[in-house]
């Protein structure tokens, strides 16, 4: 077992720090991701190929896992490094390790929760000093509400890493006393059932993407995506080029007319406001930041206090004026990071035109919940785990490419969507909103969950990994198995019903995913066990 010393830990629960800031702070970088995540782990720990690959596999559990509006689920970050370490430190198969990452990703979600109550402070804090005339310090107590979620990400690396490297023999005989297992007349091989019932744990991400995506409408698009990895063994890539083809074709002759909104063309002229291009990357780089204090109260509030301030200050000359409408930034809003741009461009540009702050009250609490809906299905439904797993699927081979195909297809894009979605709200304004709440909204909407869909096939088949070793008869002393009989009936059956089941337990039974993704493992685990699955 390789030893972790107090540079290790040290190191790895700073990673744990760095990872919550880039999640709280709209994911710039992306590199909490676990394929990312994972291939650091490996770095500092001398192994980064099987940091990469594990990394890989936890990208395919935890695909579609994220947190809308006041939800929390399973932090990814955490689980990841956790089974890194595991996996490098004892030896086990990165299969085996996968399934390790679940209580650390759970714990780290309820730590979130906690979290989430406690930056209530930091927006009362603004409210005090916004009374005292002290508005300087907004910036810089939105930026402190951050530390408590990065802090909710190392303290359990902390503690997990450093209890591994308080007694490592201990860990280690731990370990090898489960490498069999005799439990009356049943011999347990208990990583090699690990490994199995962490092959089949990516299904728990497909099933939640299809929670979300899954509809009469998309469910075609879906059997496309596992036909095209099934039967012609296509990869992630290829489905994604051959898949998006079609769906761009499809909707742009079937919807021609409602997309040509998008032009913005008629009716809309724009506005000539005084904001320069050094104006627009300023007050980009200050939307980064509008989720840094959020909690349960005001949620955004204090973010978007903190984004307006130099606006307020540079429109607002009166100090009894300038309390007033930073106190209205600092109510409650949310909506989903990225677009809110859009907002925050419209609401820059219509104070410049001198609108009244019922009128702005108005304009957020109007279009946060359409934006929301909108970034939400565009960013972290699609272009996030489309971008990740398909880095992933080339890190599950041990490729390095991987994550960095991954961060070359997150980046930019995302960082395009919120640049441009503020130039855009404040050029355009409510002319925007209405577009965009039109019939365009709901074509993109359907033609991104159909890519989506696909995509999502095409990882039933591929990386849910699923087989039986049954022997169903000897012929002649050769043995007729199982498994050829089933790829003769549909190549992937077993993977494409354990990601029916999981589908079915979220969907029709109404599991949560942390009870969802325990009754899968049990039930991969025993049928290991049982030699069922092998």
């Amino acid at each position: 077992m390789t030893a972790l010393g107090p540079v290790e830990v040290g190191l790895l629960g700073l990673l744990a720090f760095i990872f919550g800031l880039d999640y709280i702070w709209v994911t710039p970088l992306g590199i909490w991701r676990p394929v990312v995540a994972g291939t650091l782990t490996g770095i500092i720990l001398g192994d980064p190929i099987t940091g990469l690959i594990v990394g890989s596999l936890l990208e395919f559990v935890f695909a579609g896992l994220f947190t809308i509006g006041g939800g929390t689920v399973p932090e990814a970050a955490t689980g990841t490094i956790a089974s890194v370490v595991v996996a490098i430190t004892a030896g086990i198969k990165p299969e085996a390790a996968v399934p390790l990452a679940i209580p650390v990703a759970v714990l780290t979600m309820n730590l979130e929760i906690v979290v989430r109550s406690f930056d209530a402070v930091f927006t009362h804090w603004a409210d005090a000093e916004i009374e005292k005339g002290n508005f300087d310090k907004i910036p810089l107590i939105n930026i402190l509400g951050a530390v408590p979620w990065a802090l909710s990400r190392a303290i359990p690396i902390w503690a997990f890493v450093g209890a591994l490297a308080i007694n490592p023999q201990a860990v280690k005989s731990f370990i090898e006393a489960l490498q069999v297992v005799q439990l009356g007349p049943l011999t347990i091989r208990f990583w090699d059932a690990m490994g199995v019932a962490g092959a089949v744990l990516p299904a728990l991400g497909a099933a939640i993407m299809m929670k979300m995506m899954l509809s009469r409408e998309t469910v075609a698009f879906y059997i496309l995506g596992f036909a095209l990895a099934a039967y012609l063994k296509l990869s992630l890539l290829a489905i994604a080029l051959v898949a998006g083809s079609i769906i761009f074709a499809l909707y742009l002759f079937t919807h021609r007319e409602a997309l040509q909104q998008l032009t913005l063309s008629s009716g809309s002229q724009g506005v000539k406001g005084s904001a320069t291009s050094k104006d627009f990357f300023r007050w980009f780089g200050l939307s980064w930041f509008i989720q840094s204090s959020w909690n349960y109260e005001r949620m955004m509030g204090t973010g978007f206090a903190h984004g307006m301030l130099e606006v307020e200050k540079k429109l607002r000359k009166d100090p009894e004026e300038l309390k007033a409408w930073m106190r209205l930034h600092n109510e409650f809003y949310n909506t989903e990071p990225h677009v809110h741009n859009a907002i925050y461009g419209m609401v820059i540009s219509l104070e410049e035109q001198g609108a009244d702050p019922d009128t702005i009250r108005g304009v957020k609490t109007a279009l946060m919940g359409p934006f929301a809906g909108l970034g939400d299905s565009m960013l972290w439904f699609t272009l996030l785990p489309i971008a990740f797993l398909l880095g992933a699927s080339l890190g599950v081979n041990g490729n390095i490419l991987g994550p960095l195909v991954a961060l070359l297809i997150w980046i930019p894009v995302s960082w395009a969507i919120k640049y441009y979605s503020l130039v855009y709200g404040y050029k355009y304004g409510l002319s925007l909103s209405e577009v965009l709440k039109g019939d365009v909204l709901k074509v993109f909407r359907e033609a991104v969950m159909a890519f989506a869909m696909a995509v999502i096939g095409g990882i039933t088949a591929t990386y849910v990994r699923a087989t039986t070793p049954i022997v169903l008869a000897q012929f002649h002393g050769q043995a007729i198995k199982l498994q050829p009989v089933l790829d003769q009936l549909m190549p992937s059956l077993l993977p494409l019903l354990f990601t029916l089941f999981t589908y079915w337990l979220i969907k029709n039974k109404g599991y949560s995913y942390g009870k969802a993704v325990i009754v899968l493992f049990l039930v991969a685990f025993i049928l290991a066990i049982l030699g069922i699955l092998g």
